[in-house]
């Protein structure tokens, strides 16, 4: 792998090596310089961080280092795709264009993964037999779990090991069930949501940021999605699932090594929010250099 400084470019602003990490530029009797190219984790940040479009890598795609549009990036604009934002749980029987997913799916892999390994993948489902089949498959399952919770060994089980979060939200589902399982007849589906298009985001099982990785890539989708019209929602039951549920990772094909740390349904949305939601106050903790208990 050649890593290269074109001298003819080059204004020794070392910005280069200020920004390398890895430690493959340095400062040499004051120029940039190259050190050990095998160092390189391919984070193209040399490529993006020179003015002068100095540097040759042959492991990364120059043309890919597009210039940023730094007008266009506006903070106003990124607040009110945050917070008006919304889980979206009722869709449109409209399919969204493959070129639309792709796009998503584009954009999310320039999202930041650990030590730069961008091993997350996605598995896309727009076949609508499959995505009902699944969700009936994990309503099924959670429908056996809850009549199971209140039998008499369940009840005992469930209340020694339930506890906080979780036992409240199963809580929740027992006193609801029923009027689940009632509109599920009628057809709401409160799995996917009848959603048209289910994303999959998968990364290696036993690396160490593989959660991490899937789920910042998954934010990128929620909120670029949601910018481009369209709708998502976490599917939690889902990812817990393809965990313990064999049949469901032969179902969606999850490749030998890997494991689903983000589900997503995406749609065009039934309806439209005029408000945001309200959220608690953020419960924050300083700690600053100022205070006198800093450091004890």
């Amino acid at each position: 792998m050649g890593i290269r400084r074109l001298e003819d470019k080059c204004n020794e602003c070392m910005l280069c090596v200020q920004d390398c990490i890895a430690g493959v530029w340095r400062d040499i009797a004051g120029l940039p310089t190259v050190v050990d190219p095998e160092l390189c984790n391919h984070c193209s940040h040399c490529l993006a961080v020179c003015p002068q479009s100095a540097i040759e890598h042959d492991a990364l795609d120059a043309e890919q280092a597009q210039r940023i549009g730094k007008k266009l990036l506006d903070p106003e604009v990124y607040r009110e795709i945050v917070i008006s934002r919304r889980s979206v749980r009722q869709y449109q029987d409209r399919p969204v264009p493959r070129e639309i997913i792709e796009d998503i799916i584009s954009l999310a892999r320039h999202s930041p993964t650990a030590s730069n390994l961008q091993n997350v993948q996605y598995i896309v489902v727009t076949d609508k037999e499959l995505i009902q089949k699944i969700s009936r498959r994990i309503f099924a399952i959670s429908n056996r779990i809850l009549k199971w919770i209140q039998n008499r060994w369940g009840k005992i089980i469930y209340r020694t090991f339930a506890r906080g979060d979780f036992a409240r939200s199963l809580s929740r589902y027992l006193k609801v069930m029923d009027y689940y399982k009632e509109k599920a007849k009628e057809g709401r589906d409160y799995i996917l949501h009848n959603a048209p298009v289910l994303i999959l985001l998968h990364a290696p099982a036993r690396s160490n940021f593989s959660c991490d990785n899937c789920n910042i890539a998954a934010t990128n989708i929620t909120n670029y999605s949601h910018a481009l019209g369209l709708g998502t929602c976490y599917i939690g039951f889902l990812t817990m699932s393809l965990r313990l549920d064999r049949t469901l990772r032969r179902w969606v094909d999850v490749p030998k090594g890997r494991r689903v740390f983000a589900s997503l349904v995406l749609g065009y949305p039934a309806y439209s929010y005029t408000f945001t939601g309200s959220r608690k106050e953020p419960k924050v903790r300083w700690i600053e250099g100022s205070s006198p208990s800093a450091g004890k």
